[in-house]
């Protein structure tokens, strides 16, 4: 080919600058950095987020209980933080008629759980592991427990039923322990609330299948039963 047509066509030809050549493992890492770069300000962008809802949150309730002219009489709980709070949370509240708090008994032996009787109660009545009511109206019942399973060599079914006048009214199911897998020690928390339309003598009870896992030495004071009326019937 002549001399002057072919450096009249190297201009045409592809550049060889080796700014254009960028190996792959290059473009790979700069596009897991970006990522990275974008996970990072999600994350915390939600977490400012949900930190601001909180704090609105905290600023409500102060605000509402702050409103409360005359507080009933300071009530004396056995427990850590969590007893304190719901002390605090009882003693300022606007529900004075009928309201309990109790803690379940160390010695279970049924499914059908016991509470320790020494817990607070107003307006409410406890026998043989019921709450029973003096005041009709609908009431707010929270229950929550803390199981610690041994798995054995099979899955384990964890289940939490609030009861009224016997009768199944809600219920949580958790299975724990997945078969082929080495696990030593598994710690669950199993809770469930219900508003409820109740009568004079009906009966709040709780009941757990595998009640031998309710861990009553970990955390004792974090397995609560605790009602308030809500709405007044009468």
């Amino acid at each position: 080919m002549d001399p002057g047509l072919q450096q009249a066509l190297n201009p045409l030809a592809p550049s060889q600058d080796p700014a254009m050549h960028v190996p792959a493992g290059s473009v790979t890492s700069h596009l897991g950095t970006t990522s990275r770069g974008y996970f990072y300000f999600t994350t915390a962008s939600l977490a400012l987020c949900l930190l601001f809802a909180v704090a609105t949150i905290m600023v409500l309730v102060v605000q509402k209980t702050d409103s409360i002219p005359h507080p009933p009489g300071k009530f004396h709980l056995k427990g850590g933080n969590c007893s304190e709070d719901i002390s605090c949370i009882l003693e300022r509240a606007p529900f004075k008629k009928s309201w309990a708090y109790l803690q379940v008994s160390k010695h279970i032996n049924k499914t059908k759980l016991s509470w320790n009787k020494d817990g607070i109660t107003h307006g409410v009545r406890y026998q043989d592991g019921n709450l029973v009511i003096q005041f009709p109206g609908w009431y707010f019942i929270i229950c929550q427990l803390q199981f610690l399973v041994k798995c054995p060599e099979h899955s384990v079914d964890l289940k939490l039923e609030l009861l009224i006048n016997k009768d199944v009214k809600k219920q949580t199911l958790v299975t724990v322990c997945e078969s082929g897998v080495q696990t030593k020690n598994i710690y669950q928390n199993l809770s469930q609330f219900l508003l409820e339309h109740l009568q004079v003598n009906a009966t709040i009870s709780v009941k757990v299948d595998k009640f031998q896992y309710v861990d009553t030495n970990t955390f004792p004071l974090e397995n609560v039963l605790s009602i308030f009326l809500y709405s007044s019937s009468d």
